[in-house]
């Protein structure tokens, strides 16, 4: 048999359970769907986010890698304007020798070829007469800063004009470049 229950608090007592228990059935409920929800939403987003970073790192690689390049090769550029100056110098400090080697040479002999190599300066050219040969190696005898090898090959050739080959070899190793 059903018994009732007519006391007023009793019914007031069991339908605040009723209320509390649904509240707290029905609040979870809607926070695990608000979790589900949000999950769901907030995904696409993350991913969106995580794609940007990783278009903006490799942008920011090539952008890196390109000015590693450029500074490359203006460090390449600035090491080969470097090389040429100094050989620029070496060149430009032969001026004054290759200007008394002008003065040195006769009237009527002239030089075909003019080769530096170790510190030994190869000279061959031509002389229109004997003598002018025999002046021009008296005349590297006396060069400043060289010393006179042997003589090379003196001949005459089909057109009567005498070939003639010198070596002078630099008395000062340290001014010289090997090169």
């Amino acid at each position: 048999m059903r018994t009732a229950n007519f006391l007023p608090w009793r019914q007031r007592q069991r339908l605040g359970c009723l209320r509390f228990w649904g509240l707290l059935f029905t609040g979870s409920l809607l926070l695990a769907l608000m979790l589900f929800v949000s999950s769901r939403v907030s995904m696409p987003l993350t991913l969106q986010v995580s794609s940007l970073w990783q278009v903006s790192d490799r942008a920011l690689y090539q952008a890196l890698e390109l000015r590693h390049n450029q500074a490359t090769a203006l460090h390449a550029q600035r090491q080969q304007q470097q090389h040429w100056a100094q050989k620029k110098a070496v060149t430009q400090a032969w001026e004054p020798t290759l200007i008394a080697l002008s003065g040195a040479i006769p009237e009527r002999a002239w030089l075909a070829t003019l080769r530096f190599q170790q510190a030994t300066l190869h000279l061959k050219g031509y002389a229109a007469t004997l003598p002018a040969v025999t002046a021009f190696e008296t005349a590297l005898r006396q060069f400043p800063g060289f010393t006179l090898g042997a003589p090379g090959e003196m001949r005459q050739d089909a057109q009567g004009r005498w070939q003639f080959a010198y070596s002078l070899t630099r008395k000062e190793q340290a001014d010289a470049d090997p090169s």
